[in-house]
């Protein structure tokens, strides 16, 4: 363990002299005046190019590309999202650029990057640190980190009884999050294109409830914060802005346990859907299910940001073996949503920003899921059938009336 932690510390000093950095006092695109559009953030998830943990795994040169490609409709009229520009190696700084100013011409400002760390171990990072930070038109777009703290498991794909294997378990500790703060004090939080919500450094939590609970619940959970917190000030870089994903769970308790805000990861398929009696679901019928959620999560006690979700389906994570229906055995056998066409999707955009005019406290921003869920059926960028027009519809929806 000493030796892992000495590299790390090594590669991590490294890498932050690699990418130029700025203080905190270099935070005017993020002031506190309120802006009359929200900042749109688009969810990243770093699943399509060579890693060392895939290799280990599942032989050199995998990734999820081999799952889109190979995935067969299980039931008729069913769509995939399938890549328009064909399986690129997000890593590469030059598909990074391209992704960039794609993103930033349709009114995406931010890309908040699914990030994973099991005790100092990280995987999938490299799109962010070898892709993302040396793409040379990076200032397009701010970044920010959602630390993923889930379990690690073999669903690439899933066995049919759904016994995933473990992989990389995740534990927090107040040592460990410790280090990750360090990491991102000198690596990501100096960028000068880091996020900054109000002056504050976003910094997500995938499953917050979990993160408070294997802190030892909401005072020691505050304790750690506040720790982070002072060290982050005393690096010279301003405030921390903590921001949990849930679906659940109390929210004055995460405010208690240091939480800034909220807000959710995906509708998914709603509460539309059940296996094995429904197991398709019209995303027709999720548009008003997209407010009801906000409504809920909007209750007074910490902003929440909107979450606008463009569909779902993780059938390419079935077994190929997999009959229809699929078993009710927990994710990634979910209901699918069918009918998520653009021009849908531009209306729940559309609400997003209502509510986010009209919410009773100001959100951070607009979420949406996602940038590259192509094994969840949740994509922005082009794919074969319908190019760029999400991308197109989300822009007319948040462009500012002239």
């Amino acid at each position: 363990m000493k030796i892992l932690a000495i590299h790390l510390l090594a590669s991590t000093i490294a890498l932050a002299a690699a990418f130029p950095s700025a203080g905190a006092a270099d935070s005017k695109s993020a002031s506190a005046v309120l802006r009359s559009s929200p900042e749109i953030a688009a969810i990243y998830f770093p699943g399509f190019h060579r890693d060392d943990h895939y290799d280990s795994w599942f032989g050199e040169g995998w990734n999820e590309w081999k799952l889109v490609l190979d995935a067969k409709p299980r039931f008729p009229g069913q769509r995939f999202f399938l890549p328009e520009w064909g399986p690129f190696d997000e890593a590469d700084p030059k598909w990074m650029e391209k992704q960039i100013t794609l993103a930033a011409d349709h009114g995406i400002g931010v890309f908040l990057f699914d990030w994973y760390w099991y005790s100092g171990v990280k995987i999938l990072h490299r799109p962010l640190e070898e892709g993302f930070l040396k793409a040379r038109n990076r200032q397009k777009l701010k970044y920010a980190l959602m630390w993923a703290n889930h379990d690690w498991r073999n669903c690439f794909p899933a066995p049919l009884d759904n016994k995933q294997t473990l992989w990389l378990p995740s534990r927090v500790s107040p040592a460990d999050f410790e280090r990750v703060m360090a990491h991102c004090i000198a690596l990501h939080f100096r960028q000068p294109n880091y996020w900054r919500v109000n002056g504050g450094l976003y910094f997500s939590v995938f499953r917050a409830d979990a993160f408070v609970q294997q802190l030892g619940g909401t005072e020691k959970a505050r304790a750690v914060v506040d720790s982070a917190r002072k060290r982050i000030a005393a690096a010279g870089l301003g405030r921390l802005h903590l921001a949990g994903f849930r679906s659940s769970g109390d929210a004055a308790k995460l405010r208690a346990a240091g939480f800034d805000s909220l807000t959710t990861y995906s509708l998914g398929h709603g509460s539309k859907g059940s296996l094995p009696n429904q197991p398709v679901v019209n995303y027709a019928d999720l548009v008003e299910q997209h407010e009801s959620l906000w409504k809920r999560m909007d209750a007074g006690v910490l902003p929440y940001a909107p979450i606008v979700s463009v569909g779902w389906d993780a059938s390419s994570r079935w077994a190929k073996d997999c009959p229809w229906p699929p078993p009710n055995v927990g994710y990634p056998y979910t209901p699918v949503v069918v009918g998520n066409t653009p021009e849908l999707f531009g209306e729940v955009c559309r609400r997003a920003r209502r509510h986010f005019e009209s919410s009773r406290l100001r959100p951070p921003a607009i979420l949406v899921n996602a940038w590259n869920e192509w094994t969840e059926g949740s994509v922005l960028l082009p794919d074969r059938e319908y190019k760029t027009r999400f991308l197109e519809e989300l822009s007319k929806a948040f462009t500012p009336e002239r």
